[in-house]
């Protein structure tokens, strides 16, 4: 860093991001495009970061760690260029709010999957040695679920 600020790799490495991400994040207007040195961007200047610019970085950044999605982190900084700090606004919590009911219903999710994984790693589901075919395989789920198109080859791992 010198007195005119962060070149892009600086500021990329101060905020967490890559310079390929910065790139994109400007691209589709997430973040401003950067001011250029020596006379802007036709001249082949480089990008010139400010302090600010990093701390917006950042911001994003850390949006990104805890899974909060595009579209969400593009509200939370209008909020921020609109209001100041968003952590104070009621619109910052409701967007956080929904992002932990998403979180949740992931996790519902997953555990629906974790649970039909262990029905099919359970003893009674194993393979007695007789081999099938892709209309008859049940290795995947239940007898009643929709088998996959007659003519298959036969595999190895079936009921």
């Amino acid at each position: 860093m010198n007195v005119r600020g962060y070149k892009i790799g600086d500021a990329a490495a101060a905020s967490g991001l890559t310079v390929k991400t910065i790139h994109y994040y400007e691209q589709i207007g997430l973040i401003p495009r950067a001011q250029r040195r020596n006379s802007g961007a036709h001249t082949g200047g480089n990008r010139v970061y400010g302090e600010a610019d990093v701390g917006r970085l950042r911001f994003v950044y850390h949006a990104r760690l805890l899974g909060l999605g595009l579209a969400d982190i593009r509200e939370l900084l209008a909020l921020a260029d609109g209001k100041g700090c968003p952590g104070g606004q009621p619109e910052y919590e409701q967007v956080l709010r929904r992002h932990v009911d998403g979180i949740d219903d992931r996790i519902r999710h997953l555990l629906g999957l974790r649970a039909t994984i262990e029905v099919l790693l359970s003893p009674q589901r194993r393979p007695k040695g007789e081999a099938c075919s892709w209309n008859t395989c049940e290795c995947m789920g239940p007898a009643e679920s929709p088998s996959p198109p007659a003519g298959g080859s036969t595999l190895n791992r079936c009921k």
